[in-house]
């Protein structure tokens, strides 16, 4: 007996059968027959003539001169850019590090790789669709970054080691003038500027290892160490970071140093740099080469 939409067992669901664990769809096979349309939703409230891709979509094979039956061709009917950013968890400011244009399926099929992340550092990554630059649907990841020794790295080079690294001292500079008045005991200073950056030296044992990995691959070893210099020395602006979670844009000022530690496998690269910019800014890291995103999508 029903009163109210109430039983006797108190809900109005309490006589439905409970649910059963259904295992979990591998694979969908049709023969036998003419197909329009395949489509598997968890929406329960749709229904087949309202089908379209929704968050509940799970395939939806329309058989238009193709077997796909993902959503490929409706996502590139509403995305003409994917962007990629990356922000520390726990901040809010988030640094574009890649725009992709979607000009076709094959468009969507990129990999990248961040080697401008720090150390010890847990990173969210979002994937965005754009459309006529409105932001659509997101994706948001998050990874953990780790590494031992040290790198320098722009767009196109990654060199570093881990192999009898010093500390990397640093030095924090600011620009002062004292000045010595007439009608005072002490000093006076007078801070006019606003520099303050940091500089600081580094060096590092830089080795290839054979394909076992038990001994140093000489002529890999000198050719890998020539590179290091090479791209030290160009002149160009590089990020420095540090296993243990310090990362600068900097430039390489001064003489680089090679010095034996007493036998011929073993020497050690050691050079000064001064820091430039702010390796979070996107437009600092645009105007110094380490990112091709533009002004379009700094805010």
């Amino acid at each position: 007996m029903i009163f109210c939409g109430t039983t006797f067992c108190s809900g109005r669901y309490s006589l439905t059968p409970p649910a059963v664990n259904i295992p979990v769809i591998l694979s969908i096979t049709v023969f036998d027959g003419v197909y329009n349309q395949i489509f598997l939703t968890t929406n329960m409230d749709i229904t087949i003539e309202k089908s379209g891709w929704t968050t509940g979509t799970i395939l939806n094979a329309e058989f238009t001169n193709s077997l796909d039956a993902g959503n490929s061709f409706f996502s590139l009917a509403n995305t003409d850019h994917l962007v990629i950013r990356r922000r520390e968890l726990g901040t809010q400011k988030w640094t574009v590090i890649h725009v992709q244009k979607i000009e076709s399926k094959d468009s969507f099929k990129l990999r990248i790789k961040d080697t401008y992340a720090r150390a010890g550092v847990e990173y969210e990554y979002s994937v965005s669709s754009y459309l006529n630059g409105v932001e659509n649907n997101y994706i948001i990841q998050n990874v953990y970054s780790d590494f031992s020794g040290f790198y320098i790295t722009d767009k196109d080079c990654l060199y570093g080691t881990v192999y009898n690294i010093d500390n990397c001292d640093t030095s924090r500079n600011i620009v002062n003038q004292t000045l010595g008045l007439l009608n005072s005991k002490y000093m006076n200073v007078v801070s006019n500027s606003d520099l303050n950056y940091e500089s600081g030296q580094i060096s590092g044992t830089l080795l290839k290892m054979n394909d076992s990995k038990t001994k140093a691959d000489q002529n890999a070893t000198i050719s890998y160490r020539n590179q290091f210099k090479d791209r030290l020395a160009n002149k160009k602006p590089l990020i420095l970071k540090v296993h243990d979670g310090r990362i600068w844009m900097i430039k390489v000022v001064e003489s680089i140093n090679d010095t034996s530690l007493g036998h011929k496998d073993l020497r050690e690269i050691g050079f000064s740099w001064v820091e430039i910019g702010d390796v979070n800014d996107m437009r600092t890291l645009y105007m110094n080469g380490f990112s091709d995103v533009d002004s379009r999508w700094w805010t």
